[in-house]
């Protein structure tokens, strides 16, 4: 006589346990719990880092729109006043670096801005794709094994498990050290060049784009002074041509890593290991079936 088919006591008991995890997770209990295990600081810390990063990037960008707006402004008044094409090709060389950098400190403070933008949308469904994975595990629990036997049904649930794992532990852990490592990493390496470069292009404005106090002077003295101001852009920039080029291209290379690449290749990194262990723990599961 066959034995009467059930689920077996401990399946049972995992199966309720996962349950109320769902509940708790639901009613935002397990939020506050894993808040207390680490990552309220770790978000605490992400927040005031990206703040950070989001404010010199304004400040930067302040910077290089007053440096582009006053070499536009110097190439167009030297034709009018007679100068010759070779200022103006300095000019110009100087114009297109800093439009360059100008372009990049404007897409790196979208990127601080949407990043974000991005931890706040992972924050807020975590807790919903939590409660998705718990009820995933209590249902390969309950058609793990018992009759009438689910075989297919058992084996999407498996992979629906692995992908609501990694991608549940991607928005709660994954993102958020992605960004603290990306973090670390800027400050120990792209740090020192971002201010050096930004040091340089501040002394740079102070240097050629100071507000002119005398307005009261005649027009021959504005003429003047106009010319010796053209006069001194110009061979300022020529001295500092090789410099500036460095500047722009030391500041360009740390907005790229820290907004971009550091944080983005960390992510991709430990995504990857997270689907690893997830399948072969899965994987492994399965063939005790």
């Amino acid at each position: 006589m066959s034995k009467p088919a059930g689920i077996p006591l401990t399946r049972l008991i995992i199966a309720i346990l996962l349950m109320v995890a769902l509940l708790l997770t639901v009613v935002g209990l397990t939020d506050r719990f894993l808040g207390t295990c680490g990552l309220d600081r770790l978000a605490s810390k992400n927040e005031a880092y990206l703040e950070s990063a989001f404010q010199r990037s304004l400040r930067t960008f302040a910077v290089l729109s007053t440096i582009k707006v006053g070499l536009a402004v110097v190439e167009g008044s030297e034709i009018g006043v007679g100068f010759g094409l070779q200022v103006g090709d300095v000019v110009q060389a100087a114009y297109d670096y800093v439009d360059i950098a100008w372009r990049t400190v404007l897409a790196g403070g979208i990127l601080l801005l949407g990043t974000r933008i991005l931890l706040e949308a992972a924050a807020l469904l975590a807790p919903w794709l939590l409660a998705v994975t718990f009820a995933a595990f209590a249902l390969i629990i309950v058609t793990q094994g018992t009759p009438p036997r689910l075989p297919r049904a058992h084996r999407t649930l498996r992979q629906v498990a692995v992908f609501m794992t990694v991608l549940t532990t991607a928005c709660c852990l994954l993102l958020p050290l992605s960004i603290a490592g990306g973090a670390w990493l800027s400050s120990r390496i792209t740090a020192p060049s971002a201010e050096e470069a930004e040091s340089g292009l501040s002394g740079l404005k102070e240097d050629l784009f100071v507000e002119d106090q005398t307005t009261d002077a005649g027009l021959t003295a504005k003429w003047t002074q106009m010319k010796d101001r053209l006069d001194h852009t110009a061979s300022y920039l020529k001295e500092k041509a090789s410099v500036l080029v460095v500047w722009i291209l030391k500041l360009i290379a740390a907005y790229l890593f820290d907004c971009l690449v550091f944080p983005l290749v960390l992510f991709v990194l430990l995504v990857w290991c997270a689907k690893v262990i997830a399948g072969g723990l899965f994987e492994q599961a399965g063939r005790t079936d």
